[in-house]
């Protein structure tokens, strides 16, 4: 687990800018129950999905391993009615199970506790009103993760507000990946625009179908996120629902490789999303509010998160 840890690390160098290509955007996203912004600080929920961060960076042209050329060539500068771009992003994302705020242990038929350290490579086919993704993730679940370590740093600027969390009983360590592809269609009316989306993933550490309708009402963004000619303030009001029929979820249906604790699925799962994106030439910021149903039938209620994520656009 270690050396796997150590192969998404140096893998993660793939992050920084490479003299060939172009490079399209850097974002960074952190998502977290402490940015529902509608809740009192004391009063959010610091359980199920608590925490993720990333850091992507986006390239022009096809990814080399996807058969085509890194790069410019095929790339959405040039501004053709179908283009290519590729991305790569590291991150991590922690799980933990509800507790009193007494007993760092988990109560009973919660979810188990779970890190994953992953990577990420995909490509990206857009035309004037489609855009399609196909993406790999590589991961590690358990103490390699190092959700533990990373819950206690940031806990510990606000004790008062946290419970204690013992992760003695999280997911142990095991290599986890996915295969993932995505289509979603565009259909503009002025300054609204809906974009129905499909698509399912495979893997041990996600294995589900799902179907949804998104909408976006603002000024035009541009496409692929550029800037219109003459613009260089943007702004857009963003919503999305998606229905995922789930198989498996490695942080929720436990280790594939060996025994470890456990909760039974629910195969259907509703997200609902809602925020704002704001565009400034080349910087941008958005904040996105998400809302998911319960996702084993041990929990009764929905869960509510949020993220913040920054982007900048260089050149631009």
């Amino acid at each position: 687990m270690r050396r796997l840890r150590g192969v998404l690390l140096l893998a993660a160098l793939e992050l920084l800018p490479c003299g060939g290509e172009a490079q399209r955007s850097v974002r960074v996203r952190a998502d977290n129950d402490a940015f529902n912004f509608w809740q009192a600080p004391w009063n959010r929920p610091d359980e199920e999905y608590t925490s993720g961060v990333r850091l992507t960076v986006e390239y022009e042209g096809r990814a080399w391993w996807a058969g085509g050329r890194g790069g410019g060539g095929g790339g959405c500068g040039d501004r053709k009615d179908t283009c290519a771009g590729h991305s790569y992003a590291l991150g991590q994302d922690i799980y933990t199970a509800v507790r009193s705020r007494e007993r760092p242990t988990p109560l009973p038929g919660a979810r188990p506790d779970a890190g994953v350290l992953w990577l990420s490579a995909s490509n990206t086919l857009a035309g004037t009103d489609k855009i399609a993704e196909l993406r790999w993730t590589l991961g590690v679940t358990g103490k390699p993760a190092l959700a533990a370590p990373m819950q206690r740093f940031f806990h510990g600027f606000a004790p008062g507000w946290n419970g204690p969390i013992d992760w003695a009983t999280q997911l142990p360590a095991e290599p986890v990946f996915a295969v993932s592809y995505e289509q979603r269609r565009m259909r503009t009316v002025g300054a609204f625009e809906l974009q129905p989306h499909a698509g399912a993933s495979l893997g041990n550490l996600l294995t589900e179908a799902r179907v949804g309708l998104g909408a976006r009402l603002g000024k035009d963004h541009g496409f692929w996120g550029r800037l219109s000619p003459g613009r260089r303030v943007t702004w857009a009001f963003l919503s999305d629902v998606t229905l995922r029929g789930v198989a498996r979820n490695e942080v929720l249906s436990g280790t594939f490789f060996r025994p470890s604790a456990r909760v039974a699925l629910r195969p259907l799962v509703a997200d609902l999303q809602s925020g704002l994106h704001l565009r400034w030439r080349g910087l941008s910021l958005a904040w996105i509010a998400h809302q998911t149903s319960a996702e084993y039938v041990t929990r009764r209620g929905t869960h509510a998160w949020s993220t913040l994520e920054a982007g900048w656009w260089p050149g631009r």
